[in-house]
């Protein structure tokens, strides 16, 4: 019996253990793969699926997909498909089984790599739906949205659905930098428009791509996922897509430090270093340092023979793996040559990579990086008008209640980014899409503008009309823009004067910038002579110093709208709010001199999400942590501003410029003072399209616009 006994404890345990590991799941999301299982089995319930996948292609608790879907007797596998390095990640790139028949599941394996992987006919054959669950690492040059774009152009030709099982942009949602790729330029390292880093995670990628392709395309979405979040806030598990990229770090640092590939500036250490032959690796290290790149130091290191800066990344949420790269080469430039290899195609590697010629002529001409990052802001502008119909995620949490599907007419092809010519005049304008992501977000109760969701059945929503920017006001379309120099010095905000109580004021307010698109809203203002106030969240401060500049400047008021921007932490007690309060104020007084006595709520005063994250030690429904920060408030002599009109942009980013004015319209009546909220960040350049048209409504209604002073206390509970 002694004997016996280990082997039925062995036996008990292999019972309690699922075949695929370990269930515990300890990511604050649900990746697309838990959401398919969960939420919308039927899509795939009954179907013969074909899965393209590899060692990534996992959901929150560890399990694999192609468990998953053997797990489950409703549904067939039929065939697998993998990228680069194969199903496990480990097969060298030029094994010759390219096809084979998997010892275990049975079924046929294809190896789609190439530099124009091809699914035929035959091996779609034996599917319904062709099933796509990879992680992509967030830049242009990923294999893996070549392959992605090849699959959807395929599944269109064989009239097969294809499904996305969305996942994180590992570079997070808010950077959106570097060349826009030239349709001249499109090559296996760039199918699409695309900027560097394009800031979309690999489903809202999907339908992007699908607007020139037309096929049966479905998203499975994240549930709990926001467009701010860092990889790490997600809490999911790392898995390496390629031995190159064995960790997060590698993956942050691979545009920034590989950037020069197609040139002698070199990359190591799984590219935490860079550097060059003929570098002082000092000298390198002062100006990398001096440039003030957000999120990132650098420190001198040499490599044999050659000079170079090993990075460390000090906030992720701040680093621009594109800006930093961009640097490094003009940099080197000034330190050595940047030899830019030539070879018998049409363009160099590097152009290709660049998806333009234009970086690599101004490296020649020794441009400073401020200058080569100039030719390409308004480019980055267009596109980020241009991706706005197909961005699922914004900065709230997003809870799906049914796969994204996009069927639509597509245009013949990428149509070139507009740019600017020698008189500043577009002389292309980017094509509007003609369809957009079926179901918007609901926003959550107590977030900014919370409606309940619309009751539409599962309809599909109005065409978007996507506007571009005017061409005399460009946008810069990177979160870390060069904005012009500061005006001379201005009043400070507070010292905006009172306009008469008689007369009718209209307070246009923008939350949550600096961002992108800011540029674009004081142009629009100066437009109009109107003065306006934007509460700033501290952690879109960095590297954006010049616009907060420019705001105070041209006479718009600043005023606070907390560093994190986190309702977890924010509103976990009095002490937590007013210590990231400060922080953010902080920023700001040191970006302009002028001290923010203006501040908004997130999530206005009257929210009630606050009551779901206060700290049940302290407070309760009868003693609530709002109570007892408005309390502090006014201890503080501190003004906060509520509003009573919203264009509706805190909802979703699927809206259109139309739709933002239609909320305005139908929301001001006669009211003798009005607080407009509306937000600028780089996912709402619809509200900067439509502003002009907002403001036109506003004076044919007989308001005339100033920006809010502390003084004028009545504007403070306007509701």
């Amino acid at each position: 019996m002694k004997k016996i006994l280990p082997f039925l404890i062995l036996a008990l345990l292999l019972t309690i253990i699922p075949p695929g590991g370990s269930s515990a799941n300890t990511s604050v999301i649900q990746l697309g793969s838990d959401v398919l299982f969960t939420q919308f089995h039927q899509v795939i319930e009954d179907k013969k699926v074909g899965l393209l996948t590899n060692q990534t292609g996992i959901n929150g608790s560890g399990v694999s997909t192609i468990d998953m879907i053997r797990r489950d007797y409703s549904v067939t596998l039929t065939a697998l498909f993998t990228p680069e390095y194969g199903l496990n990640g480990k097969t060298p790139p030029d094994d010759p089984n390219t096809t084979y028949l998997h010892p275990v599941y049975g079924v046929p394996v294809h190896s789609l790599t190439g530099p124009e992987p091809q699914l035929t006919k035959e091996m779609l054959q034996s599917m319904d739906i062709l099933l796509v669950d990879l992680q992509n690492i967030g830049t242009r040059h990923d294999s893996y949205l070549s392959l992605i774009h090849s699959c959807i152009t395929a599944a269109k030709e064989h009239d097969k659905p294809i499904i996305i099982l969305d996942r994180p942009n590992p570079l997070g949602g808010m950077i959106v930098d570097g060349p826009v790729l030239d349709p001249a330029f499109l090559s296996e390292v760039g199918v699409d428009t695309l900027p560097l880093t394009h800031g979309m995670t690999i489903g809202e990628l999907a339908l992007f791509f699908n607007r020139t392709i037309g096929a049966d395309v479905t998203v499975i979405p994240m549930a709990g996922y926001k467009r701010s979040m860092t990889y790490q806030e997600t809490g999911l598990v790392w898995f390496p897509p390629s031995p190159q990229l064995p960790d997060l770090n590698a993956v942050l640092g691979y545009l920034a430090t590989g950037i020069g590939e197609g040139t002698n500036l070199q990359h190591d250490d799984s590219y935490n270093w860079m550097g060059a032959e003929g570098i002082d690796a000092y000298q390198f290290a002062d100006l990398m340092n001096a440039s003030l790149l957000p999120g990132v130091v650098f420190f001198p290191e040499e490599r044999e023979s050659a000079g170079g800066v090993r990075i460390q990344i000090i906030d992720p949420r701040l680093f621009n793996p594109a800006k930093t790269g961009i640097y490094a080469l003009a940099h080197a430039e000034k330190l050595s040559d940047v030899v830019i290899q030539t070879g018998s195609s049409e363009h160099t590697l590097f152009d290709l990579r660049m998806g333009t010629s234009k970086v690599g002529e101004m490296l020649k001409q020794e441009a400073s990086p401020k200058e080569i990052e100039a030719i390409y802001v308004p480019q980055l502008a267009q596109f980020l008008s241009l991706r706005v119909p197909y961005l699922i995620y914004n900065e709230e949490p997003y809870y799906p209640t049914m796969p994204i599907s996009l069927k639509q007419h597509v245009s013949p092809a990428p149509t070139p980014i507009q740019t600017p010519e020698a008189d500043g005049n577009m002389t292309e304008t980017a094509p509007k899409p003609d369809a957009m992501p079926a179901v918007p977000n609901p926003a959550k109760p107590g977030s900014e503008g919370s409606v309940q969701p619309d009751q539409t059945n599962g309809s599909k929503p109005s065409q978007p009309q996507v506007q571009q920017p005017a061409a005399s006001t460009p946008v810069p379309g990177t979160p870390t823009p060069e904005s012009p120099p500061a005006k001379a010095a201005a009043p400070a905000p507070n010292q905006n004067p009172a306009p008469p109580v008689a007369e009718k004021v209209a307070y246009l307010t923008f939350d949550d910038g600096p961002s992108p698109v800011t540029l674009h809203i004081l142009e629009t203002l100066k437009s109009f002579d109107a003065k306006a106030t934007f509460f700033v969240v501290g952690r879109s401060i960095p590297g954006n110093e010049e616009i907060l500049k420019q705001i105070v400047a041209e006479g718009h008021s600043l005023g606070g709208h907390s560093y994190s921007h986190d309702y977890r932490y924010l509103y976990e007690s009095v002490d937590a709010f007013f210590a990231d309060m400060e922080k953010g104020n902080k920023l700001i007084e040191d970006a302009t001199g002028v001290k923010p006595a203006l501040f908004r709520y997130p999530g206005g005063s009257t929210n009630t999400i606050s009551l779901k994250y206060q700290d049940p030690k302290h407070y309760n429904n009868n003693h609530t942590v709002m109570a007892a920060i408005k309390e502090e408030s006014n201890k503080r002599g501190l003004t906060f501003i509520d509003w009573n009109v919203t264009n509706g942009d805190a909802r979703s980013n699927r809206y259109t410029a139309t739709e933002a004015l239609a909320q305005i319209k139908q929301q001001v009546k006669n009211q003798k003072e009005i607080v407009v909220l509306m937000h600028d960040t780089a996912t709402k350049s619809a509200t900067s399209q439509s502003l002009p048209q907002v403001m036109q409504f506003l004076k044919e209604k007989g308001y005339h616009f100033e920006a809010i002073s502390p003084d004028r206390q009545t504007i403070s509970t306007v509701k």
